[in-house]
């Protein structure tokens, strides 16, 4: 009956031990014998029978990079501290595994340590997963370098609290109103209003101001917002990037604007052609032939610079693109 009871209570075990993906391990201290369970044996990848359990069995199948911290435990164990570490070892046909393991040491009535007891758990899929987001997370900042774009992570109350490629990142996460700081004067009270509506209507937004740089010189950005929301609806954290916009456009004295362009001003500060004309000082032929065609004029018209000038006044500038069409955006 009682070889019975042990053998059902091994079996227990042993299934505890395979579902758990775990195994035990116990070293007399004294005597340098160890024992290994089933499930030991299994996270080593050593067949039972096949090597007399001990620390340099253990050593053997250890990662070489991992050899070195391992060596250091006997040390420590004698010193009776409990002990947790993570290895790597290499099973039968090079599979790598990552194994965590939790040290007790006992001792005897004197203080000197006579017994240790190992609890192993094979952590492979945990540490698999670690790796996938930290290669994520390495590729994810490098692309926002690349990019010359700026992430960051706001609390649903607006105040930022990580901020990803940003010479002034510390700055604006310390101080609650430290990014408004950054923004130029000029353009503050406009970033106010669109953040503060965003907010209310529980919705995105995309903005265009000027930043301080960390020369001291301020430099056209388009700023993205999106809030996320929880299951009720309300905001649990605002996700932005800003995006420079001065990065890949240059200004229009190399460049001759286009007939799209001006129509594309026109619509942004809302000009008719007679609206135009009146600010610019020409007629409004002047402005039709221009806007005939999407391109350039063959020459560069003296219309163009007073039509430039016009719409500087009314806060827009006009984009030439390394790559891509030519644009227009508000100052």
């Amino acid at each position: 009956m009682l070889d019975l009871l042990k053998r059902g209570t091994e079996e227990s075990f042993g299934l505890i031990e395979r579902e758990l993906r775990c195994g035990l391990w116990s070293w007399n201290l004294r005597t340098d014998e160890m024992h290994w369970s089933r499930g030991y044996h299994d996270l080593l990848g050593i067949e039972p029978g096949k090597v007399a359990p001990s620390f340099a069995a253990i050593l053997q199948v250890t990662h070489p990079d991992d050899r070195g911290a391992q060596a250091e435990v006997e040390r420590v164990i004698q010193k009776a501290s409990t002990i947790r570490r993570k290895f790597r070892v290499i099973r039968r046909g090079g599979n790598i595994a990552w194994i965590y393991c939790q040290i007790i040491v006992f001792v005897d009535p004197k203080g000197a340590a006579e017994k240790a007891i190992g609890v192993c758990t094979d952590i492979t899929a945990r540490e698999d997963q670690l790796n996938r987001l930290r290669i994520a997370d390495e590729r994810y900042r490098a692309l926002i370098k690349a990019a010359g774009a700026v992430v960051w992570i706001a609390k649903s109350d607006g105040r930022i609290h990580e901020v990803v490629n940003c010479d002034h990142g510390s700055q604006i996460v310390a101080s609650e109103s430290g990014w408004l700081q950054l923004v130029h004067p000029d353009d503050q009270e406009k970033m106010l209003r669109v953040c503060a509506a965003a907010s209310r209507e529980k919705r995105g937004y995309d903005v265009v101001h000027r930043f301080l740089q960390a020369d001291g010189t301020f430099k056209w950005r388009r700023s993205t917002g999106q809030p996320l929301l929880d299951d009720a609806g309300n905001i649990k954290e605002w996700l932005g990037i800003s995006v420079d916009l001065d990065r890949d456009t240059a200004r229009a004295g190399t460049h001759r604007v286009t007939g799209a362009q001006i129509r594309a001003a026109r619509g942004l500060v809302r000009w008719s052609v007679k609206d135009l004309a009146h600010a610019a000082g020409i007629t409004r032929a002047t402005i039709r032939r221009l806007e005939e065609a999407d391109g350039a004029p063959p020459h560069n018209d003296p219309a163009l610079a007073a039509i430039e000038a016009a719409f500087a006044s009314a806060g827009v500038e006009f984009l030439f693109r390394e790559a891509g069409k030519p644009g227009v955006r508000p100052r």
